[in-house]
């Protein structure tokens, strides 16, 4: 009778391990739903894995290692961590494996410096004059350099193109202060690695931005 019960137990803890799949993580520990998810099914779980080799070759040669980190946390957030069923989650892996897939293919970075891709110049007298007198008053400037990945936005004041790097985010210029041509150069780039020259300004109420007085100019790889 004991030797049943052994055997019994050890059957049904075989049969519990097969229904485990291997993972990017320790399974044993899975407590989350989506891990949960991850784990059980065998599709969610080469997926992570595969993402996660991919992202960690990433990482190894990103020019900005906060900026990757800062990208994959929003995708577990935003993206992964929303899913409430297996099919939701197989799609946001795909989506990100394919990103990380085309961000793996232009690495190292390596923009051609001998000469900027795009030249921005100042704001218009009037724009400067205007943002002058309803924002806050001007502390300092300073050189700015920065590897980052330009995006095209919106927010309170119009359309606008910004660089992000990690957590930092400075708008380049707004809609109305570039050419057709510049908004067609900047959207090519979209999402791309630039190294971006201009003047930082930092206001007297702590928040900072490109100076709308200087010159940006932004150096890109080009293929």
């Amino acid at each position: 009778m004991k030797v049943t019960i052994a055997i019994s137990a050890v059957a049904t803890c075989l049969v519990g391990m097969s229904s485990v799949h291997s993972a990017s993580f320790d399974c044993a520990k899975a407590k989350t739903k989506i891990d949960k998810l991850i784990c059980s099914d065998a599709r969610l779980s080469e997926a992570d894995e595969k993402l996660t080799a991919l992202y960690n070759e990433v990482l190894a040669k990103s020019p900005v290692f906060e900026d990757t980190k800062q990208q994959q946390l929003e995708w577990v957030k935003q993206s992964r961590n929303t899913c409430k069923d297996a099919d939701c989650l197989e799609q946001a892996y795909t989506s990100r494996i394919s990103d990380l897939q085309t961000q793996l293919e232009k690495l190292p970075f390596k923009p051609v410096l001998d000469k900027p891709l795009i030249v921005l110049p100042s704001s218009p007298a009037e724009d400067r004059d205007a943002t002058a007198k309803i924002g806050p008053a001007i502390e300092k400037k300073e050189p700015l350099e920065l590897i980052g990945r330009v995006s095209e936005g919106h927010d309170v004041a119009g359309a606008n193109f910004a660089i992000n790097s990690g957590k930092k985010y400075y708008v380049i210029r707004y809609g109305w202060n570039l050419t057709d041509e510049q908004k067609d150069v900047l959207t090519k780039i979209e999402d791309e690695y630039v190294l971006l020259k201009a003047q930082l300004v930092t206001y007297k109420d702590r928040s900072k931005g490109i100076d709308p007085d200087s010159e940006v100019q932004i150096f890109a790889q080009l293929p």
